[in-house]
């Protein structure tokens, strides 16, 4: 599992370093200094870039104090000159100290102090590493730092940011027009928020963490954003015993599907089985033939335009009473004597029981509703838009946020579909980084409804069977546009690889 800070909680973990675990804040940016030289190195190596000439932009705050430590340990293998801005008055102890250092040291050093220096200057070079800003940055700037990143995103070399690219609001991921665009970030602790967001996604290029030597709790007991690798899924999925049997596995009943979608229910209802659900049992109006022989299917009571009449209640309310987890919604159709009788059964279901509201059962939902935190809504950003009453393009540039908000404020677990996509309580939240547009495919949400209630079957909390099944689902997505194509790509295909996915990720 990684971390990822907000610029509050960077800050936070600097004054606790230094503050509880009397580490100084020379050493860490010693230690910052010294691990972008390190995958400096890396980078250099891996581009094969023989004899480089490395110019280093550095402004008066602590992150051109991490580029003046970097540059000293650099020059002592590559050629490498320094051009800064600001003043030297207004640098911390730290930063001054290595801008002497570096000034000791002899290292080519200019000062850039109008626009017709930068205009004079020669900013050619293989690598450019810019330390002006920040982490502490915006999308606001202004004067000098404008003219330079104009000229230097124009030129052909390879750009690493320290901590951010330049331009970047590392809370929010909104960027300004010249914003530094990086080849690799090399970042301070964590992964920041909005190096994963909105332009973000597009300006930092490959990411690396420096290690600064403090303690890895620092980050842990701070954050309240994660998101998932591939040794997450062992300790998150239950292990199967031995000497078990089908009931160990859960119970999961899906109310999908109508006459006008029938593949909707059954694409659910196979995905929940094939990620270890040990029963199945799929309520809905018609019975696709595409269901899996181990599904146990229930065919309900429809009106005259084959949606759930309002007659079938009696039918699930018997079906729930064994249930692990109920999934409602893939297929169901927006007839208003369907969206009634699902109204009444969130009304009558036992407060204990999981329920997944996805797709038209989403519009049960208002921005009045009171849920419980075992209630998961799974709305993509229109979907969301109604539910609170939001314009969608609002949503689409402050997903985090509202995401988080809107699950403490109707008090349930959203998974917010959105790149990345945001899943949360309230309170903590996990972030999926995978994916691809080949998933923007017919019935890919109904999969993952599936999946999502085959891991609360088997013991996940609803947090955590979100998280890790938004996880698995990108997982087999981008594994299949991998192997064949992203064109190719069906949510039947991301059922059909979910063999293979569990096989490597719990090798």
């Amino acid at each position: 599992m990684q971390f990822i800070l907000t610029p509050n909680e960077m800050r936070l973990a600097d004054r606790t370093a230094i503050e509880t675990y009397k580490i100084p804040g020379e050493l860490l940016m010693e230690n910052a200094g010294r691990s972008v030289s390190e995958f400096t190195d890396e980078i250099i190596q891996k581009n094969n870039i023989k004899n480089p000439h490395l110019l280093i932009l550095c402004g008066n705050g602590n992150n051109g104090g991490d580029g003046f430590a970097a540059a000293r340990h650099l020059a002592n293998k590559y050629a490498v000159r320094i051009a800064w801005i600001g003043s030297e008055i207004k640098m911390s102890p730290e930063t001054y100290q290595n801008f002497a250092i570096a000034n000791q040291m002899e290292i080519p050093m200019d000062h850039l102090e109008s626009e017709i220096d930068v205009d004079k200057y020669d900013f050619s070079a293989d690598i450019i590493l810019d330390a002006l800003i920040g982490v502490g940055g915006t999308e606001d700037l202004k004067g000098l730092v404008v003219n330079i990143l104009q000229k230097v995103n124009k030129i052909k070399t390879i750009r690493i940011a320290i901590d951010v690219p330049t331009g970047l609001n590392s809370e929010t991921g909104f960027a300004h027009p010249d914003a530094l665009i990086s080849d690799y970030t090399i970042t301070m602790y964590a992964l920041k928020s909005g190096m994963l967001l909105n332009e973000g996604i597009n300006l930092c290029g490959e990411k690396h963490i420096a290690n600064l030597g403090s303690p890895d709790k620092i980050i842990s007991n701070i954050s309240k954003i994660a998101f998932l690798e591939d040794i997450d899924v062992a300790s998150l999925l239950p292990a199967r015993k031995r000497i078990s049997s089908k009931f160990d596995y859960g119970r999961v009943v899906i109310l999908a599907g109508s006459k006008r979608y029938p593949g909707a229910a059954v694409l659910s209802a196979n995905a929940a089985i094939k990620i270890g659900a040990g029963l199945v049992y799929l309520l809905s109006p018609i019975i696709h033939p595409a269901v899996l022989p181990e599904i146990i299917p229930t065919e309900l009571p429809s009106n005259s335009n084959g949606f759930i009449d309002s007659n079938a209640k009696q039918y699930i309310l018997a079906a729930i009473k064994k249930a692990t987890v109920l999934a409602i919604g893939p297929g169901i159709g927006d007839n208003e004597t369907t969206l009634n009788v699902i109204s009444e059964l969130l009304e009558e279901l036992p407060e204990g029981l999981p329920v997944i509201l996805d797709a038209d059962a989403l519009k049960v939902i208002n921005n009045k509703s009171i849920l419980r935190k075992n209630i998961i809504l799974t709305p993509h950003t229109g979907e969301f838009s109604r539910i609170t009453g939001i314009d969608r393009d609002t949503i689409s540039k402050n997903t985090n946020i509202l995401a988080q908000e809107w699950a403490e404020k109707l008090n349930c677990t959203i998974l917010l579909k959105h790149v990345p996509s945001i899943i949360t309580d309230g309170d903590y939240s996990f972030w999926n980084l995978g994916g691809n547009p080949g998933m923007a495919t017919a019935g890919s949400g109904d999969v993952l409804t599936g999946i999502i209630a085959g891991l609360i079957a088997q013991g996940l909390n609803p947090l955590e069977a979100a998280s890790l099944g938004a996880y698995i689902h990108s997982m087999a997505g981008d594994y299949y546009a991998n192997e064949y194509s992203q064109e190719t790509l069906t949510s039947s295909s991301i059922i059909s690889t979910l063999d293979t996915i569990l096989h490597n990720l719990k090798a």
